[in-house]
Parts: structure tokens; C-alpha cells; sequence
């Protein structure tokens, strides 16, 4: 990712709608599906580290990320766990950790089966990969060009990456669905008209912030009950 991006990134993700959010649905689907406590887990591309230091209590937490800034940013956090490391080369031995995270990440790769099969190798025998991934490629826009992004995916592109290495997707589901109209919308207008952004992470109104948080906030009970059927971003969760 550009410089730009991880600056936005370190300065926004504690109080950004999308990160907000983001950070309350992995919580979630690691409770639920593996546990709250007692875990070995590794954040691949783990970015500015905030996610990271909100899942000290689950365990024994783990972060690599390819960009020195990115690590950089992570130290100023405190976090000592984060080391240089590439999704297709994690420099990690096989069977390490009860949960891989891959949050928007296998996008950035070009061998994205490389990295699937190399998030299986460092998973414990029933170990859990909770990957995110944006979704559709009719929604490419300025975050996708900022963060040299090689694809969107379809869910069943997605499942295919993972089924592919034999693993077991236990949980697949489209989200950030309610929103969806909206950026679609905006992200064809940016497109028509040829705007110029330089960060959808960027905002001046705390208003419209706290607004997409509360909208977005809603899905969390949504996915609590169901899978959605389209979104912005896709995920599975897939079991060794």
C-alpha cells in the first residue's frame, strides 16, 4: 500500500466507521467459532496494530505485515509480536495457531492461492482462518488503487481459493450489505464524472462518521442470524 494509506490508516482506525465495525465482527467471530481465551493467533497483514492490541485477551497474539511502516506504526503501539513476513512466505512453522487472520488482505497478493495454502500450512489441525476480502469488481474505486489492490472477489471465487488448499469453510457470507446502494452509488458517480479523492478513509464530518457507524454497526446483528446475500466486502471462516 502507498504511505498515504498507512498514515490514514494509523491517524482513523480507532474512530473511522469501517474500522470500528471491522474490529467488533472478527471479536465476534472468533468467540464464536474458536473461543474467547488461551489462543495462539497471527494477524497476516496486520497494518497499524490496532486490531492487534484489542486481541490481547483473547491469547498469545501474532502480527506480520510487509510494509517496515506498517511494523513501524505497530511499535509506537507497543506491540512487540510483529515481525516482517509476506502472506506467501509466513515465517512461521506449520500447525502454530488456533486463528489466522487474513482481514483485506489476499487482495494485495498475486498468488493468492500461494497465500491460502500457506495461511492452511501455519493453522493448527482444527485451527480457523477468518478471511475478508472486498467484494465485486463493478465497485472498484480509490481504495482499491491506493492500497495496489490485483482483485475483488465474488463469494465463490473466494470459497474456491480456500476449498482449493482442502480446507472447510464453515461460515461465507457477503456484508457491509446495508451500505452497498450508497457506495455503489458514489463510487459510480466518482467514475462518470471523474472526481478527484484522494482517501474514502478521509473525513471532515464526525456527524456522517458516527451515522455509517450506527448503520453499519446494524449488520452485526444481521450476520449474527444470517448470511447476506451481497456487499461491499465477503467472508469466510474455514477450518483445518
Amino acid at each position: 500500500m502507498e504511505k498515504s494509506h498507512y498514515e490514514s490508516m494509523y491517524a482513523r482506525e480507532r474512530t473511522h466507521w469501517w474500522y470500528r465495525v471491522r474490529r467488533k465482527l472478527v471479536r465476534h467471530l472468533i468467540s464464536r467459532h474458536v473461543g474467547t481465551e488461551g489462543l495462539k493467533i497471527l494477524d497476516v497483514g496486520c497494518g497499524t496494530g490496532l486490531l492487534l492490541k484489542e486481541l490481547q485477551g483473547f491469547g498469545q497474539i501474532r502480527g506480520i505485515d510487509m510494509s517496515q511502516l506498517a511494523i513501524d506504526f505497530c511499535r509506537e503501539r507497543g506491540l512487540t509480536g510483529v515481525t516482517f513476513g509476506e502472506a506467501t512466505a509466513i515465517p512461521f512453522p506449520d500447525d502454530s495457531f488456533d486463528v489466522v487472520l487474513a482481514l483485506d488482505v489476499i487482495e494485495h497478493v498475486a498468488d493468492d492461492a500461494m497465500a491460502a495454502r500457506e495461511i492452511r500450512r501455519v493453522l493448527k489441525p482444527g485451527g480457523m482462518a477468518i478471511v475478508f476480502v472486498p467484494a465485486f469488481r463493478f465497485l472498484w474505486g480509490i481504495t482499491d488503487e491506493l492500497s495496489q489492490h490485483y482483485r475483488r472477489y465474488t463469494l465463490p471465487a473466494l470459497l474456491g481459493v480456500f476449498e482449493s488448499t482442502g480446507c472447510s469453510v464453515k461460515r461465507a457470507s457477503y456484508f457491509n450489505f446495508l451500505l452497498f446502494p450508497a457506495i455503489l452509488a458514489i463510487r459510480g458517480c466518482v467514475r462518470i464524472f471523474k472526481l478527484r479523492v484522494r482517501s474514502e478513509l478521509e473525513s471532515n464530518s464526525n456527524i456522517l462518521n458516527e451515522l455509517l457507524y450506527h448503520i453499519f454497526n446494524l449488520e452485526l446483528w444481521l450476520l449474527r442470524a444470517t448470511n447476506l446475500p451481497f456487499g461491499v466486502s465477503a467472508l469466510i471462516v474455514a477450518k483445518k
